[in-house]
């Protein structure tokens, strides 16, 4: 039986679920919207034969299978902010010219399950795997990782496995992923300045508040395309995932730059944040196993005395989160520097038997004999001994993973839920 049509209908009613993380509230641990979907999650699957977990709204998991071994599959519902400007329903899970839309559908509602519906069609065509296929269900991917934590605290850790979370053909090596806040005195022109949503999404919009004196001398007409209106200035950007910011356009870039033309800590500022590749911050570097840092200025915030930046930061192996920390307190020495949120970095070497084993899955469906890669992407993948990222961006593939118009081509869902089919008979078998 195919059950790729099913599958459509199933991400579109996960997709219909606002499941951006909101307060806690009745003992739902990240909001009312994120227990929904997942609940809605695990409704599907048991509906699919599977046996279901709840686990009190950090996480769920759904199970098929014997065996004392075990297929992790990992994979999450909660999403990023929703953000600005669509043109097609976020929240609506329409098909729209051979897209399936709406946010979570590439990051991560539509891949996990894919996973799910591909183990059902293997299954019901008469496949017995050697070990139980868990698909387990993350509710805080986006903010924290509460939930993976929760489960590997509480659960039995899968013998092998990979999260649907972030490229083709094979994820072998991530980054190590450290946040900072950085607190800078506020400049006295400044009387307000906001933007950002998430420090691991590019800044799409920023509004500042200035002075009578300096809003006097600026041009409403500029090259950095601000708007200026009396005392308010807005900027615009473009939105990407923090561990490509390069993708996107911050605009806090534009506003920095453009008040530096008429003051002298502002133009400073602007030489040393206006960069992804940490050149202005002093912590420029790259090794040949994981490639090249990334630095994001997600989020800026103010109140009376101080400015805060929240930066994501994506370091090779060959750098520190301690020898960073260090680098940003000299560059910003007139400053503090704050740890934040860290994820340690992932590393499975090329010949470990998981990793040609999937490369061999997307072979076999795509024709396409590739090497595995490093990605500044912090996925599931690195919370447990031997996992790996699978998917679901193809390679050369415009993304639209935490931007406005997410969306995925209907073939290429049909190539993901294929190769997801094939990579789950390869382990198991």
């Amino acid at each position: 039986m195919e059950y790729f049509n099913d599958y459509i209908k199933a991400t579109s009613e996960l997709i219909k679920i606002n499941s951006v993380e909101s307060s806690k509230i009745d003992g739902k641990p990240f909001g009312a919207g994120v227990d929904d979907c997942l609940k809605k999650a695990l409704s599907i699957a048991e509906s699919l034969g599977f046996k279901t977990f709840y686990g009190d709204g950090y996480y769920g998991y759904a199970e098929i299978g014997e065996g004392e071994e075990m297929l992790g599959i990992l994979g999450h519902l909660d999403t990023v902010p929703i953000g600005n400007d669509w043109t097609i329903p976020a929240l609506g899970g329409d098909i729209i010219d051979g897209f399936l839309c709406g946010r979570g559908v590439l990051d991560d509602k539509g891949p996990i399950m894919a996973t799910l519906f591909a183990t059902k069609k293997l299954i019901d065509s008469g496949f017995v795997p050697n070990k139980r296929i868990r698909i387990i269900f993350g509710c805080d991917e986006e903010s924290g990782w509460e939930c993976i934590d929760k489960y590997c605290e509480r659960e039995e850790i899968p013998t092998i496995a990979f999260t649907p979370d972030g490229d083709f053909p094979v994820i072998n090596c991530e980054k190590s992923v450290s946040y900072f806040n950085v607190h800078l005195k506020k400049p006295k022109f400044i009387t307000n300045i906001q933007g950002g949503e998430r420090a691991n999404m590019v800044m799409d919009k920023i509004e500042c508040t200035v002075s009578d004196e300096i809003a006097a001398i600026l041009p409403a007409d500029n090259e950095f395309g601000v708007m200026v209106c009396g005392n308010n200035l807005t900027a615009t950007g473009k939105s990407a995932h923090g561990s490509s910011p390069q993708t996107g356009d911050n605009a806090l870039w534009k506003i920095v730059k453009f008040l530096g033309g008429y003051d002298t800590s502002a133009k400073n500022i602007s030489q040393i944040i206006c960069n992804t590749d940490g050149s202005g911050y002093n912590i420029k570097c790259e090794d040949e196993i994981s490639g090249k840092l990334t630095i994001n200025i997600g989020m800026i915030s103010c109140d009376k005395e101080n400015i805060t930046l929240s930066l994501d930061i994506r370091h090779p192996l060959c750098l520190t989160r301690e020898e960073l920390y260090e680098k940003l307190c000299d560059t910003f020495s007139f400053g503090t520097v704050e740890y934040g949120f860290f994820h340690n970095p992932l590393y499975i070497a090329p010949d470990h038997p998981l990793c040609k084993k999937l490369l061999a899955a997307y072979e076999s469906v795509t024709g396409e004999k590739l090497k595995p890669i490093t990605i500044g992407g912090g996925t599931y993948a690195r919370a447990l001994p031997v996992a790996v990222a699978f998917g679901p961006i193809f390679p050369n593939q415009e993304s639209t993973i935490h931007q406005k118009n997410e969306r995925a081509k209907l073939t290429d869902l049909k190539k993901m839920y294929d190769i997801y089919l094939k990579a789950i008979e390869e382990l198991t078998k």
